[in-house]
C-alpha cells in the first residue's frame, strides 16, 4: 500500500524516536515507582506501630502514650511530605511523561496517518479502476479498510512500544536471578504456566469474537447499502406495488436480526474473556509474583521499597518471554484486519487487469475521419449484436432498435477502446465473441482466401479451417465522449467546481468570474431556467428585478440567478433539478464548454427528458457545433415510413427515422445485426 523505500525511512525515524523516548521514560518510571513505594511503606509501618502500641499499652500505659505521640509526629511528618512529593516528584514526572509522550505520539501518528491516507485516498484514487473494482467486488467501504490499517499499525506499534518502555526494568532482573538461581526453578515455572494457559484460552475466545465481528460487519455493510438505496428511492418504492413496503421491511429485518445474533454471542464471549483475564491476573498471576518477591525480600536481595518495581519487572519478563502466546488475542484481532487488507489488495491487483479493446486511430493523412468497425460481435444478457462491416463517416446518427437490443452496449464497447483518452473497462457482463487475433499469421493467408464471412467469394474447406474473422475498430481520434443515461454529481460541492472538475477558488477572481459566466450563458442559451415574472397591480407582467437596485434586463437577470446557483454549495444540487435540466448541464459540461466538439460523441437517451422547445435548441446547437464529428444518438421516438428501390424497380415501403433537420443517418439493430439504413 506504500512505497517500500519511503516506508522504511518513516519506520526508521519512528524507531529512533520511540527507542530514545520510551527507554528514557522507563528509567524515570523506576525512580518514580521507588519514591511512591517508599511513601506507601511509611503508611504500612504506621499501622504496624499502632498494633504494637496496643499490645504494650495493656502492660504499660505510659509506653502506650509515648508511642501514640510518636505516631502522631510520624503522621504529621508524612502529611508534610505530601506537598513536596506532589510538586517535586509527581508533577515533574507527569510533565516529562506528557511532553515526551506527546513527541512520541506525534511521530507515530504521522506514520499511521500516512498509511491511512495511502489506503483511503492515495492508492484508491491512483487509478479510477480501483474505485470501480472496490464498489463492484467488495461490500466493505474505504473507511473500514482504512480503519483496518490503523488497527494493524497501532497493534504492532503498541507491542514494541511496551517492550521498549519495560527494558530498564528488565535489566534489573539478571543480577537478582544470578544470585538466586533456585527462584527460577521454584516459582517461575508456575508463573509462566498459569499465564500460558490463560493466554491460550483468551486467544480462543478472541478468535471466535473476531470471526463473529467480521461476519457482523460484512452484513452491516450490506445493510447500510440496502438502507441507503431504499431511502434514496423511497418514493419509487412506495409506488412499486401492494407488497413492496412489506417486502422491504422483511429484508431489513432479516439483515438486522442476523447482525444482532452475532453481536450478542460476541458480547457474551467478550465479557467472559474480560472477567477471566481479570481474575487470573489479580488473584493467580499476582499471587505467584508475590511469592517470588517474598523470597527475594526474605533473603535481603531487594528492599521493601523495590517491591513494586520488581513486581513490574517480573511481569514484564513474563510478557517478553510469552509475548507470542500473551498477545494471541491481539494478534487474532490483527489477523482479522490483515485478512481484510489482503482482500483489498486482491481487489486492487485484479483491477490492474484492464478489460479494454485493441483499437486503432486513423492516420492523419487518411481520407476517412469516421469510425470503421469490422467483424464485431458482442453479447450482454439476452442481447447479441453482430456488425460485419460498418463505416460511420462524420455526421449525426440515430441509433435505433428495440429495448434490450444492445444499443447502449455498443456505446460501452466504443468507450472500451484503449486508444481513447479515458478508456472505460468493459464490464464482465459484456462478452466479446469475435477473436481479437487471427489464428494464423497474416502473411500466411493465401491471396485468394476469403478474409471475412461477408466477402463475395466462397472459401474452400482449408480456408474455412484456418482463416477466422479479426475484430478491427478504427476511431477517428482519441477524443471520445459519452453522455450516459444517468449522471453522477458529488454531494456538498459547488456546482461550478464539479462542472470544471477543479476548485475555482484557487484561481483569480477575474478568471473565475469569466468561467462561471460562460457556463451560465451556455445554460441560458438552452433555456435552463424560465425567466421569473410577476404580475403588476394592473395585471401586466413585470420583470422580477432586485428591489431598490438597478433594473436588469431579463437575460442578465436570469444569468445572474444561474451564477448564484452555480457558486452556492449545496448538499445535492443535482437532485433538485428536473431531468431536462440535468441533461442540459451534462451537455454543457462535456460538450459545449470545449473549444471544439469531441470527434466521437455518444449520447445515450440524454435528450429524452427534454421538452420540445429545449430539444429543438439542443439539436440545433449540436448540429452546428459538431459538424465534423461522429455523433451517435440513441433514439426511441416513433419511426416514419419511406420508399426504397428494390431490384425489380418497384418501391417498397420501409420504416425510417425522420430527419427533423438533425439526423443524417440511421444505425439500426434488428435480428442481432447492426446495419445502416436511410432516414426519411
Amino acid at each position: 500500500f506504500s512505497d517500500s523505500e519511503v516506508l522504511q525511512q518513516q519506520l526508521s525515524y519512528l524507531l529512533f524516536v520511540t527507542f530514545n523516548i520510551q527507554v528514557g521514560m522507563g528509567y524515570m518510571g523506576i525512580d518514580f515507582l521507588k519514591e511512591e513505594q517508599m511513601r506507601r511503606n511509611e503508611l504500612i509501618r504506621m499501622e504496624l506501630v499502632e498494633g504494637d502500641a496496643e499490645q504494650e499499652g495493656k502492660k504499660d500505659p505510659k509506653k502506650l502514650e509515648e508511642k501514640l505521640e510518636k505516631q502522631k509526629k510520624n503522621a504529621s511528618k508524612f502529611k508534610r511530605g505530601t506537598v513536596p512529593f506532589i510538586f517535586l516528584v509527581a508533577l515533574p514526572y507527569g510533565a516529562q511523561i506528557i511532553g515526551f509522550g506527546a513527541m512520541n505520539m506525534f511521530a507515530y501518528k504521522c506514520v499511521m496517518d500516512d498509511m491511512h491516507r495511502a489506503v483511503r485516498l492515495n492508492e484508491l484514487f491512483d487509478h479510477d479502476t480501483r474505485l470501480v473494482a472496490m464498489a463492484v467486488d467488495s461490500p466493505t467501504s474505504p473507511s473500514a479498510y482504512a480503519t483496518s490499517m490503523d488497527k494493524v499499525i497501532s497493534t504492532t506499534y503498541d507491542m514494541f512500544n511496551r517492550k521498549l518502555f519495560s527494558l530498564p526494568k528488565l535489566m534489573l532482573l539478571p543480577g537478582v536471578i544470578v544470585r538466586q538461581p533456585m527462584l527460577m526453578v521454584q516459582v517461575f515455572p508456575f508463573i509462566f504456566g498459569s499465564d500460558l494457559l490463560k493466554a491460550r484460552l483468551v486467544a480462543i475466545m478472541t478468535t471466535t469474537i473476531e470471526r463473529l465481528n467480521k461476519e457482523s460487519k460484512e452484513i452491516d455493510a450490506i445493510r447500510m447499502k440496502v438502507e441507503a438505496f431504499d431511502m434514496k428511492n423511497a418514493e419509487l418504492l412506495q409506488r412499486s406495488g401492494q407488497g413492496a413496503t412489506q417486502f422491504t421491511q422483511r429484508r431489513w429485518q432479516e439483515l438486522t436480526e442476523a447482525i444482532q445474533e452475532k453481536a450478542i454471542v460476541a458480547e457474551l464471549l467478550r465479557r467472559t474473556k474480560m472477567f477471566f483475564a481479570f481474575l487470573q491476573r489479580n488473584f493467580v498471576f499476582g499471587a505467584l509474583i508475590d511469592c517470588a518477591l517474598a523470597t527475594l525480600i526474605s533473603i535481603g536481595k531487594i528492599a521493601a521499597a523495590d517491591r513494586f518495581v520488581f513486581a513490574r519487572a517480573i511481569e514484564d519478563a513474563v510478557d517478553l518471554v510469552l509475548m507470542r502466546s500473551r498477545a494471541e488475542s491481539e494478534l487474532a484481532e490483527m489477523d482479522t484486519e490483515i485478512s481484510k487488507l489482503q482482500e483489498l489488495a486482491d481487489v486492487w491487483e485484479k483491477s490492474k487487469e484492464r478489460n479494454l479493446l485493441e483499437c486503432h486511430i486513423s492516420p492523419s493523412e487518411s481520407e476517412s475521419r469516421g469510425i470503421s468497425i469490422r467483424h464485431l460481435q458482442y453479447s450482454r444478457g439476452t442481447a447479441m449484436v453482430r456488425a460485419d462491416h460498418v463505416n460511420l463517416e462524420p455526421g449525426i446518427y440515430a441509433v435505433t432498435g428495440g429495448n434490450g437490443s444492445g444499443k447502449s452496449t455498443l456505446f460501452r464497447v466504443l468507450m472500451g477502446c484503449e486508444t481513447n483518452e479515458k478508456p472505460i473497462d468493459l464490464p464482465s457482463s459484456i462478452v466479446m465473441l469475435t477473436p481479437e487475433e487471427s489464428l494464423i499469421p497474416e502473411d500466411a493467408v493465401p491471396e485468394n482466401a476469403c478474409r471475412a464471412p461477408d466477402d463475395s467469394c466462397e472459401p474452400d474447406e482449408e480456408s474455412k479451417q484456418d482463416v477466422v474473422p479479426k475484430l478491427s475498430i478504427t476511431m477517428p481520434s482519441s477524443d471520445v465522449v459519452e453522455i450516459s443515461q444517468t449522471f453522477y454529481w458529488p454531494l456538498y460541492t459547488r456546482p461550478i467546481d464539479w462542472i470544471y472538475q477543479c476548485h475555482l477558488e484557487d484561481i483569480s477572481d477575474e478568471k473565475r468570474h469569466g468561467m462561471v459566466r460562460r457556463v451560465a450563458e451556455e445554460l441560458h442559451s438552452l433555456e435552463f431556467t424560465q425567466k421569473l415574472q410577476t404580475l403588476s397591480p394592473d395585471g401586466n407582467e413585470t420583470d422580477n428585478s432586485a428591489a431598490g437596485g438597478p433594473a436588469l434586463s431579463p437575460v442578465d437577470d436570469t444569468i445572474a440567478r444561474i451564477i448564484g446557483d452555480l457558486e452556492e454549495e449545496k448538499e445535492d444540487w443535482f437532485n433538485d433539478l428536473s431531468g431536462g435540466q440535468k441533461s442540459k448541464v451534462e451537455l454543457v459540461r462535456k460538450v459545449f464548454l470545449n473549444d471544439e466538439c469531441p470527434k466521437v460523441l455518444l449520447i445515450d437517451e440524454t435528450m429524452a427528458p427534454l421538452d420540445p422547445t429545449s430539444k429543438s435548441l439542443v439539436m440545433s446547437k449540436i448540429k452546428s457545433f459538431c459538424g465534423g464529428s461522429v455523433v451517435l444518438v440513441i433514439y426511441h421516438t416513433d419511426v416514419g415510413v419511406g420508399k426504397q428501390d428494390e431490384k425489380d424497380g418497384k418501391d417498397a415501403i420501409v420504416e425510417c427515422v425522420p430527419s427533423n433537420n438533425f439526423f443524417d443517418h440511421n444505425i439500426h439493430v434488428e435480428n442481432h445485426v447492426l446495419t445502416t439504413r436511410p432516414i426519411c
